[in-house]
């Protein structure tokens, strides 16, 4: 199944985590221990919320996480279903509670709000003309009372919610009623923002490389990038665009890459990505400093379908891509990115080959040697990303601290 939306059935309602909505979704597994929620309407996977089985600490974290979940509403005064009139407006009555439409802006996504007073109004079948008082239970309008359409309210079903979810909660259970002392968590990626979180768990042994000489480097999945890569990703962007809302026109589509060659010559990548996706895109290596071994890269499309074709190609599991020398490449972020390029980054344009040694790259099979040790080397980099990004939050703790001043 496609983490682009191709074949999701959205019969469920989820209660986002980023804005506490209500919105139309589907989910899916694109990971046995991975869940991926996506949104009806909203099915650029960067709007996507996904969550691990090792994102969860306690049966609490569970039992808030399936609240999360329920069957989609049904629309009141929908003549378009066949319900025998159930969700007529006379269905509505004082002390229901309902999900209702957010007034104004985001019209996709859905509040709670208990029926205070309902008010009738004659009407055709075709549409109805009642109101209602509502008083709201969370979202912009908590605590309030405020007038409604009938229209916009939609009644809560009961019912079961989708197996997928079930199935991924009784992984959650295990893992969180499972001895902590079995094994030790690393996040895939140290520099995922809430809600787009992904982890994969290792072994003890393999977790002592950043846990045991490197010290705590923190217990969420859902780390900040370091304040280093957040800062290049500005750069590379247009801050606070709302995707729902964005063009096409003028905008590149791109993703980073981490743990590349030194010396490594984007026309490689370039020449790789087309070889396996078909995808003519440009590549950008961002200059490491002197202490790291290791460096960065711009993938850069004109086209969002284009660059979701190459998120899937190097995001598949069935898969890792390595260097001549076994160096893995990975994701910076499990997110693809939407802006236009600013003139700084075109300071490091696609240099000649002559410029570079030859650094060929190639495609390790899951089950063969390479892969293993590949994987074993991707896990090596990952727990060293987590302990730099674990170092850098500290630090910014602590310039918080001194330029709050003294304490009296």
């Amino acid at each position: 199944m496609s983490i682009f939306g191709d074949d999701i059935n959205y019969n469920l309602e989820f209660r986002s985590t980023k804005d506490d909505g209500w919105y139309t979704s589907g989910v899916l597994l694109d990971h046995p221990n991975r869940l991926r929620v996506k949104f009806k309407h909203l099915d650029h996977i960067s709007n996507d919320e996904v969550f691990s089985v090792s994102d969860f600490s306690s049966n609490d974290d569970v039992s808030n996480f399936i609240s999360r979940f329920r069957p989609e509403s049904d629309p009141v005064g929908n003549n378009n279903n066949n319900n025998n009139n159930n969700n007529s407006c006379s269905s509505v009555s004082e002390g229901l509670m309902v999900s209702v439409k957010c007034p104004g802006g985001n019209h996709l996504r859905k509040f709670d709000a208990i029926v205070e007073a309902v008010f009738k109004k004659k009407h055709s079948p075709e549409k109805c003309l009642c109101t209602c008082l509502l008083f709201w239970q969370h979202g912009p309008k908590e605590g309030h009372t405020t007038s409604a359409n009938l229209c916009d309210v939609n009644l809560i079903m009961s019912g079961s919610i989708d197996p997928i979810v079930v199935n991924f909660t009784k992984l959650v259970k295990e893992k969180v009623n499972r001895p902590s002392s079995e094994f030790t968590q690393i996040p895939k990626n140290p520099y995922l923002s809430k809600g787009t979180s992904s982890n994969e768990t290792i072994t003890k042994a393999q977790a002592s490389f950043s846990v045991n000489e490197f010290g705590s480097a923190g217990q969420s999945s859902h780390d900040r990038f370091s304040a280093g890569s957040e800062r290049l990703l500005h750069e590379l962007s247009d801050e606070g665009r709302d995707l729902e809302c964005e063009k096409e026109t003028g905008s590149h589509h791109y993703l980073i890459l981490e743990n590349l060659e030194t010396d490594f010559c984007p026309l490689f990548l370039i020449d790789f990505i087309h070889e396996h996706t078909l995808v003519t895109a440009q590549a950008y290596i961002i200059p490491s400093l002197l202490s790291e071994t290791y460096a960065r890269a711009a993938i850069v499309v004109d086209n969002r379908t284009e660059l979701e074709r190459i998120y899937e190609f190097l995001n598949n599991p069935d898969h890792i891509i390595v260097s001549s020398s076994g160096r893995p490449l990975v994701l910076a972020e499990d997110k693809l990115r939407t802006g236009t390029f600013k003139t700084n980054l075109h300071g490091f344009p696609p240099m000649s080959e002559k410029d570079n040694k030859k650094k060929d790259l190639k495609v390790v099979g899951l089950g063969t040697e390479e892969y293993t040790k590949a994987k074993q080397q991707k896990d090596l980099y990952m727990g060293f990303r987590k302990y730099v990004n674990g170092v850098i939050q500290r630090l910014a703790v602590e310039e918080e601290k001194m330029n709050r001043g003294p304490t009296h």
